[in-house]
């Protein structure tokens, strides 16, 4: 050293000793039990480092003093530039001040990692209270909070967020009502050596009280006070050959104490010679309790020991058995084991000692501490159950989680991984990567190669799908994602990835699309075109068969103002259809009702075909409307075909009614002709007898006789012709109307829709039924509906054939109304042989009135309002006896 610590003389004239070797060998205690120590002067220039702390450093005492680059001093050479500034500022203000200095920053070690380290000091005053030098020590502090969380403080200053100045505060800062409890905790914590936490309320500069805590734990101080133990700076120790010897070895050995509570020696065989009174009082526990005999046995002979008492019986025995081989072998013992606290309470501690040893190199003693580790030990256990944890939830979870150095090489597979690949890390690890690929599909690894590459060069997220082998052999769909972690500056350190089994999800996309491909061929197969909307109508899908018919897509008629739905249908609809589509489709809208129509439509190249429209609500579980699913068919061919057919069919009937008619005159003809030809002779004869000269009276009446006879066989064929027309009552059944009615319409119903009308029927629920011939009726109805479409055949705007039947007094009333031209002439529409037609016999009306007056009923016209025709017929509730 370049300046030796020293003490005052026993009369306090500060008066020099000469040095002694036991002084060094005070020294050395010291650099045994510290470790880390250090002393500056006045200005704080070092005069004194343990050699355990410069090798630590990779330093020399010179090196700290040298100075720096401006006014910086020498030790910035092992303080992290990020925390220099603050370390410096802090120490300065000590050496001007006389606080004590306590901070906290990083260090460069000789290896070149920076560490974290808590470095403390306090003042060295002589009798007039001026400062002659400083002491101090450096304590690791790894497992202090994480760096994120540090800053380079000055942990005694308050306005730096750190705790008092004094490790136990003033009572004159603490508020009145929280003394008495700060009082009682710090009494716990230096009488029982149990750790305490006080919360109170500080005073602070500018007269307010900010709430603070107050933390204080055994073997963990910040600072020491050495004053009874160095007086001067430059007195040197005196010679001592033991502890007790002299008054500089007494004050050493206080030095000791102060510096570190938790010290003791033992001699070469494992008596204990020395314990600091703290140690002492902290486990409950004299000298002659640590070295009592318990089973009568020396310790090296495998006896117990008294100490053993104040150790957890799970590290008794084992903590015994190092120090034993320790002692035996001179090799230094180091061991963490649980001390009982004085408590009752088990504390981790580390003990660590070295052997001390004469000129010729024999063990004369040894030396140690033990340091309270309990809060790092439950760190560590924590640590430790997070990591099970961790590792438990890595090898449940259901993926493949795996690990790789910053250029890609494998350094971590999961249980699973093994387990379902049947590769371990060995067998993957390689230093190109090459090898881990060895799991991957042989159609996919360059694809899978070349991705990661890239990822690696450019530190971006992977992520690749691709098949990966099984232990089975087998190959499943796979998703691998991976990402970089970084250090501070950004540098990668790892790439961590899960590969995920996706084959289940991969195969079900795969049939869905599949399904998919095959509906939507098959849509655009089928010989009709479809479409889909929205609940609310707007079209949202339509096959491509309908957009190469219409020459439009869905977008094209989307028009500000007017829906989608709007604008395709007034694109497409024919206008005369255009009213009753938009109805109709509302209605199912509305309802939920399928929808079926048939109308025209507007091809791609102007022209107009007649279609046929069919949609229906598909639904989700609650019977909500998600989609109408409709088709469209053309129908033109098939219109034109019908109508073709309606047309032949009409000139059929014509030609048979005329054939009929023929055939059924020529009948009449004969039947009739025959007896009147007999009455034409018969009556020539009569003439002839009655002319005769006499007259031949009895010759005449014979005549006239046959004339009647021939007269009443015209009048049999007349009757019989009559019959063929007349129906008796005896085929007369009470029916519903409203089940004519329906009949009827359904009859009509394939002319009405090819017509575009739309046929509504009202009728009275509570009429009874009615007596009469239901083919008849039938033919009545349908001859008069058939009519009414006739006379809408030129209307454009909506056509509707409305059939009403109610009762009225003791009659049934049914009303046949159209919204056609109306009747041009009343009068004569009954008369026989009457039509307005072009095509027609005349003979429909007055056939259907001699059917009504037949079952003793009346048919007649009027006007319908606001336009059109009304048919009316009657028929009786009572059927009579002559109808």
């Amino acid at each position: 050293m370049s300046r030796s610590a020293g003490t005052s003389g026993a009369d306090g004239s500060g008066s020099a000793k000469p040095p002694d070797i036991n002084a060094m060998e005070a020294a050395r205690i010291v650099e045994r039990i510290t470790g880390n120590a250090w002393a500056t002067d006045a200005e704080g220039v070092f005069i004194y480092v343990t050699p355990a702390a410069l090798a630590f450093l990779g330093i020399t005492l010179e090196s700290l003093n040298a100075p720096s680059a401006g006014s910086a001093f020498g030790w910035r050479r092992v303080i992290h530039p990020e925390d220099y500034d603050a370390a410096a500022a802090a120490w300065r203000r000590c050496l001007q001040t006389g606080e004590h200095y306590n901070v906290e920053h990083r260090m460069l070690r000789a290896t070149g990692v920076y560490g974290w380290a808590r470095s403390t000091g306090q003042p060295i005053r002589n009798g007039e209270g001026v400062i002659v030098g400083w002491y101090g020590t450096v304590i690791d502090a790894a497992l202090r909070p994480e760096p994120g969380e540090r800053s380079a403080v000055h942990l005694d200053d308050p306005l730096a967020g750190g705790p008092a100045r004094n490790p136990r505060p003033s009572m004159e800062a603490i508020h009145p009502h929280d003394r008495s409890i700060v009082e009682q905790a710090a009494a716990r914590a230096f009488f029982h050596g149990i750790p305490q936490i006080s919360s109170y309320r500080q005073l602070q500069a500018d007269g307010s009280y900010r709430w603070v805590e107050f933390r204080m734990e055994p073997g963990h101080g910040n600072s020491v006070d050495v004053d009874p133990a160095v007086a001067r700076q430059d007195a040197p120790w005196t010679i001592a050959r033991s502890f007790g010897e002299t008054g500089d070895a007494i004050q050493a050995a206080l030095a000791i104490e102060k510096l570190y509570g938790g010290a003791w020696a033992i001699d070469a065989i494992g008596q204990f010679t020395y314990a600091t009174p703290t140690a002492q009082t902290s486990i409950a526990m004299t000298l002659e309790d640590l070295n009592l005999l318990l089973d009568g046995k020396p310790f090296l002979d495998g006896g117990r020991q008294g100490w053993q008492r104040g150790t957890h019986p799970d590290d008794s025995d084992r903590a015994a058995e190092t120090l034993r081989h320790a002692l035996r072998t001179g090799e230094n013992w180091n061991f963490e084991y649980r001390v009982l606290r004085a408590n009752g309470a088990y504390v981790w501690h580390r003990a660590a000692a070295r052997p001390t040893r004469d000129e010729q190199g024999r063990i004369t003693g040894w030396y140690g501490t033990a340091l309270d580790i309990d809060v790092y030990k439950r760190t560590e256990t924590a640590l430790r159950e997070r990591e099970r944890q961790l590792q438990q939830l890595i090898d449940t979870v259901p993926a493949l989680i795996w690990s790789t150095a910053a250029d890609g090489t494998p350094t971590y597979v999961s249980k699973p991984f093994t387990e379902i690949t049947g590769a371990t890390l060995q067998d993957i690890t390689a230093p190109d990567g090459s090898a881990s690929l060895g799991v991957v599909h042989p159609e996919d690894r360059a694809a899978a190669r070349e991705a990661f590459r890239q990822s690696v060069t450019a530190g971006v997220p992977y992520v690749q799908r691709y098949r990966q082998r099984r232990a089975d052999g087998s190959y499943r769909w796979t998703e691998t994602r991976a990402a970089p972690l970084r250090d501070e500056a950004g540098a990668i350190l790892q790439w961590y990835g899960v590969s995920t089994d996706i084959h289940d999800l991969v195969t079900t996309q795969d049939a869905l699309r599949e399904s998919e491909r095959y509906s939507r061929q098959l849509v655009e197969t089928l010989p009709a075109m479809v479409y889909c909307a929205l609940p609310d109508g707007k079209p949202i899908y339509r096959s491509q068969r309908l957009r190469r018919y219409l020459g439009f897509n869905l977008e094209d008629k989307d028009e500000e103002g007017k829906s989608r739905l709007d604008g395709t249908l007034d694109a497409v609809i024919h206008p005369e259809d255009l009213a009753a589509v938009k109805q109709r489709y509302n209605h199912a809208l509305s309802t939920g009702e399928p929808y079926a129509l048939r109308h025209r439509l507007r091809r791609f190249d102007g022209v107009y075909r007649w279609v046929e429209t069919r949609a229906t609500a598909m639904r989700n579980g609650d019977g909500a409307i998600v989609q109408w699913n409709g088709i469209c068919l053309d129908i033109e061919d098939q219109v034109n075909a019908q109508e073709e057919l309606s047309r032949a069919q009409e000139n059929l009937a014509r030609a048979n009614q005329a054939a009929s008619l023929a055939e059924l005159s020529a009948s009449i003809a004969h039947e009739v002709n025959q007896p009147l030809s007999a009455v034409m002779n018969y009556s020539s004869a009569c003439q002839r007898w009655l002319t005769a000269e006499p007259p031949n009276i009895e010759r005449a009446q014979k005549a006239l006789e046959m004339i009647v006879q021939s007269a009443d066989s015209a009048a049999d064929v007349v009757s019989r012709i009559r019959a063929l027309f007349k129906q008796s009552t005896d085929k007369r059944d009470c029916t519903t109307l409203g089940t004519v009615v329906a009949e009827a319409r359904a009859l009509l119903a394939e002319e009405a829709s090819r017509r575009r009308v739309r046929m509504t029927i009202e009728g009275d629920s509570g009429l009874r039924p009615v007596p009469f011939d239901r083919v008849q009726i039938q033919q009545v109805l349908v001859n008069l509906m058939r009519n009414g479409m006739d006379a809408m055949a030129s209307v454009s705007n909506e056509r509707i054939l409305r059939i009403r039947g109610y009762g009225a007094g003791d009659m049934a009333r049914i009303e046949v109304s159209d919204q056609g031209r109306g009747i041009q002439f009343p009068d004569r529409i009954f008369e026989p042989f009457f039509t307005t037609k072009d095509q027609g016999m005349g003979m429909g009306l007055a056939i259907s009135r001699s059917i009504v007056e037949a079952h003793g009923g009346q048919l007649w016209a009027e006007r319908n309002e606001p336009r059109g025709a009304k048919f009316i017929f009657t028929l009786p509730l009572v059927m009579t006896k002559n109808a």
